[in-house]
Parts: structure tokens; sequence; C-alpha cells
């Protein structure tokens, strides 16, 4: 029989990232956005010319799944694909100035959401707990 504290770590980090995304998708509903979303034009500001395999290693997604997002972003008028003059393979994802008008709105709810997040720890806790939290992903790729 399994027992209660043998997957305690591994199911309050998925109850974790599911309230994150809950919240975030929660505050970016004014901007028609869902949270993984706002990942992936994030993606594309940051990184004006990302190419959508680019962009499935950042999100850690499927290839139909981002396949997905980006035609969702499409339909929404915030990102164009273009296709790679020197490979024709490849789609590079560019921000429309639609999309780039996400960039402050975005940042916003990003802080707030981390600020919701490290609510009670100290600086020196939030700072172990990033650290601890990479180490985790780090393993997990």
């Amino acid at each position: 029989m399994i027992k209660p504290t043998q997957f305690k770590t591994a199911s309050l980090i998925v109850k974790l990232g599911n309230a994150v995304t809950y919240y975030r998708n929660l505050k970016m509903k004014d901007i028609e956005l869902t949270s993984v979303q706002s990942d992936a034009i994030i993606a594309a500001l940051r990184n004006p010319g990302i190419t959508a395999a680019q962009l499935k290693e950042h999100l850690l997604l499927s290839q139909s799944t981002v396949a997905g997002i980006i035609a969702r972003l499409e339909s929404k008028g915030f990102i164009e694909k273009i296709t790679d003059k020197d490979d024709a393979r490849k789609s590079i994802l560019m921000p429309t100035e639609e999309g780039l008008l996400l960039e402050e709105p975005l940042k916003e709810i990003a802080m707030e959401t981390q600020q919701f997040l490290v609510e009670g720890m100290s600086e020196e806790e939030q700072e172990e707990f990033a650290r601890l939290l990479q180490i985790a992903l780090d393993n997990m790729n």
C-alpha cells in the first residue's frame, strides 16, 4: 500500500504548479491569455526571432501543444509566424505591434504572482526556494 508521505514532495510540487497556473489564468483573463500562452509570448518578446522548435524546448512542451499555442496567439494577433529565409522548414515567431503592447501587463502579472508566491518568506528563503526549485527542474530535464 502507498503511504501518504511517500510522494509528498512531488505531490506538493504538482499542486503548487496547478495553483500558480490557476492564479495566473485568473489574472490574465482580461487580456484574454492563458498562463502558457503568456509564457510563449514572453519568450517571443525576450527572444525576437525565436523558432517554434526553440519555443518547444523553452516551454518543455510537445510539438503539437506548442503548435496549438502558436496558432492561438496568431489568431489573437499577438505573434506572426514567418518562414525562415535560410531554412523553409523553420518558423520564426515575431511579436506583432499588439503583442508588443502585452509586455507591461505581463511583467506586472509576473511580479504580482511572484510576490504572492513568496509572501512570508525572508529574502534568504526566497533565494533558497528559487535555488532548490532550479535544482529540481534541472533534475527533471
